[in-house]
């Protein structure tokens, strides 16, 4: 049962979650900076979709599928720390070959928005982290799922306003800078962490 203790409890351990460097930051941060604000809401709706789902698996019990079914975790580890390093590749690829003057701002908001939402789902480690969590603070009892969902809410509302506050930031960074030099080590950095989120998670394990 939640109490306003455990509830309480549960949004500081959000907070530290959400302000915790991770896909979802890089991605909005990267995107607000390179392509503008719309361009970072566009990453910021595919993460909050990819929220949606995890709140729905846990609404109907199939969270735990992650754990349950062998070789699942791995499957989605491995297609996950793939995408990270593709996009890593990408970041990298754009930071040693700028594109044309105009020409980084062209980019449908599509790109972005899949983007946020390939990276949140196959990223195995938030559900994992959720699995682990979740039962400390929702106990086992009929209403799990739904206080489950609830607190999976508030992980992702939070990440909300702390992820538009960012694109907020990253845009007006980015305008500042430009096509520079700046920019193009901004962009070459956030390269090489996607990589190395690619290879944390790939060595990950299923705890």
């Amino acid at each position: 049962m939640l109490t306003q203790q455990s509830l309480l409890a549960w949004t500081i351990l959000s907070i530290g979650l959400v302000l915790l460097p991770g896909p979802d930051t890089m991605l909005v941060a990267g995107h607000a900076a390179r392509r503008g604000f719309k361009a970072g809401l566009a990453a910021i709706g595919g993460i909050q979709l990819g929220g949606l789902l995890y709140m729905a698996l846990c609404g109907f019990g199939f969270l735990s599928v992650l754990n349950a079914v062998p070789g699942l975790f791995m499957t989605v580890k491995i297609a996950g720390a793939i995408y990270l390093l593709w996009l890593g590749v990408q970041m990298l690829r754009g930071a040693v070959r700028p594109a044309p003057t105009g020409e980084a701002k062209v980019m449908p908001v599509g790109a972005p928005f899949r983007q946020g939402f390939i990276s949140t789902v196959l990223n195995p480690k938030v559900a994992v982290f959720f699995l682990a969590a979740l039962p400390q603070f929702v106990g086992t009892g009929p209403d799990a799922p739904l206080h489950g969902v609830l607190l999976i809410a508030i992980v992702y509302g939070l990440g909300l306003v702390w992820c538009v506050a960012l694109a907020a930031l990253a845009t007006h960074a980015g305008r500042k800078v430009g096509q520079s030099s700046a920019m193009r080590w901004f962009e070459g950095a956030l390269g090489v962490a996607f990589i190395g989120l690619a290879g944390r998670l790939a060595l990950a394990r299923n705890a």
